[in-house]
């Protein structure tokens, strides 16, 4: 398992997202720890938000993503839709490599649209 100062927050990870249940997101893939680090270095789970490398068609989905691109600081190998609305809390075991940090713009903007999701 990586060191406890990687499980912080914005830190984009490949993480299992197996098993799933009906509809949820499925596979490994990217997805971003989206929990507070003091939480973070507390706790044996972490709150993350998954990626996706698809490109729905569907204008419905567009207020509920932030499209990312793929950088040597995000570790992300392809641009990707970050999916601000299916947030799920995993054991830290779940997550399988770590590969670099989000950036502040797609944070702020992941912050705005998960706020707007949750009436915050």
């Amino acid at each position: 398992m990586a060191s406890l100062s990687n499980f912080r927050y914005g830190s984009v990870w490949i993480i299992s997202f197996d098993p799933s249940v009906a509809t949820e997101i499925r596979k490994t893939r990217p997805g971003v720890i989206v929990s507070g680090t003091p939480f973070n270095e507390k706790r044996s789970k972490v709150t993350v938000l998954p990626f996706t490398s698809s490109q729905p068609n569907d204008p419905r989905i567009s207020p509920a993503v932030v499209s990312v691109s793929s950088t040597e600081v995000n570790g992300l190998w392809v641009d990707s839709l970050l999916v601000c609305i299916e947030p799920m809390t995993f054991d830290k075991r779940r997550l399988n490599k770590y590969l670099g940090q989000l950036e502040s713009e797609y944070l702020q903007q992941m912050q705005a649209v998960v706020k707007r999701y949750l009436r915050l």
